[in-house]
């Protein structure tokens, strides 16, 4: 992974939800994904938040976690529901 980004994977399994952030011509970018599973591949919205919301994630979140399908909701409703939309991609979290 190249310096300008890092990302973290919540969780793993059913659902697949996480949050990082990548430096462009500059400035960082934070940001929020969520992925919904369909058999083997995800298709992930990528959103952007505020630095605040970043450290709110960081905080509120392991790195890790096994979740179910309602926690991967909630995050979705907090961290990408009204929030610019960066991307929506298969098997990318974050397109430039």
């Amino acid at each position: 992974m190249p310096d300008n980004e890092s990302y973290h994977r919540l969780i793993s399994n059913q659902v697949r939800f996480g949050f990082g952030w990548k430096t462009i011509d500059g400035k960082k970018v934070y940001y929020a994904w969520h992925g919904a599973p369909n058999r083997n591949d995800d298709f992930i919205t990528t959103a952007e938040i505020t630095l605040a919301e970043f450290d709110q994630i960081d905080r509120e979140y392991p790195n890790e976690i096994i979740a179910h399908r309602e926690q991967a909701e909630v995050f979705r409703k907090k961290y990408i529901e009204g929030h610019r939309i960066i991307s929506k991609a298969w098997n990318r979290i974050f397109v430039q």
